[in-house]
């Protein structure tokens, strides 16, 4: 997180409002405790244009994009971030609520399958709800999609399961090649002598 969203000043003056004290810094945890976090997600399929969606209550602006404000996510179905070295492949799923039939139908028609969805965290301004800083938390690749809809049980869900960007990595072993292979292509570039180090933190992980 940008370290001047900590001495934001409408956030301080927000902490003043609703926590009743004065700061002139905030921490990570007074941050989150304000409430005023939102999830953007791009959901980009090949060859056509995007999606942008946003559990905020609002639509927002970001990056040049307009985040619509659908469907809902279900609440405590995204998984807890953390930060860690090394490279880890490991997926994700979580579930949306309210789908309206259109985006349920490309979904299990498989027009999202391998589209890359990237989640973001989004602090927004509690005065107006513009965004005050934005960070990627994880960056992926659809893989299936599930739907319930149940008129009779007022259900309406769908889970989604992505897998992280390295999970390519497992598909596609030939992208990784010897460096005398590489060497006759592109003398001189030593880019594959060094896979020894790049290699030494992975953290693969198989099911």
């Amino acid at each position: 997180m940008n370290d001047a969203v900590f001495t934001n000043a409408n956030l301080l003056k927000y902490w003043k409002l609703v926590k009743g004290t004065t700061k002139t810094r905030l921490s990570l945890m007074d941050v989150m405790s304000l409430g005023v976090q939102v999830t953007c997600f791009d959901v980009l399929p090949k060859g056509t244009n995007g999606f942008h969606w946003t559990d905020s209550l609002i639509d927002i602006n970001l990056d040049g994009y307009q985040y619509i404000s659908f469907p809902d996510i279900i609440s405590g179905s995204l998984p807890s971030y953390s930060e860690q070295k090394g490279i880890t492949n490991d997926a994700i799923n979580f579930k949306v609520s309210n789908v309206n039939q259109s985006v349920r139908a490309l979904a299990l028609g498989g027009f999202l399958k391998d589209a890359q969805m990237n989640i973001k965290l989004v602090i927004l301004n509690p005065y107006d709800s513009t965004v005050i800083d934005s960070m990627l938390m994880f960056s992926g690749f659809i893989d299936y999609v599930q739907a319930v809809a149940d008129p009779n049980q007022k259900t309406n869900e769908m889970t989604i399961y992505v897998n992280s960007v390295y999970k390519k990595l497992d598909r596609q072993p030939a992208l990784i090649a010897a460096n005398s292979v590489y060497q006759s292509y592109y003398k001189g570039d030593e880019y594959f002598s060094l896979l020894g180090q790049v290699n030494q933190n992975q953290n693969w992980k198989y099911k």
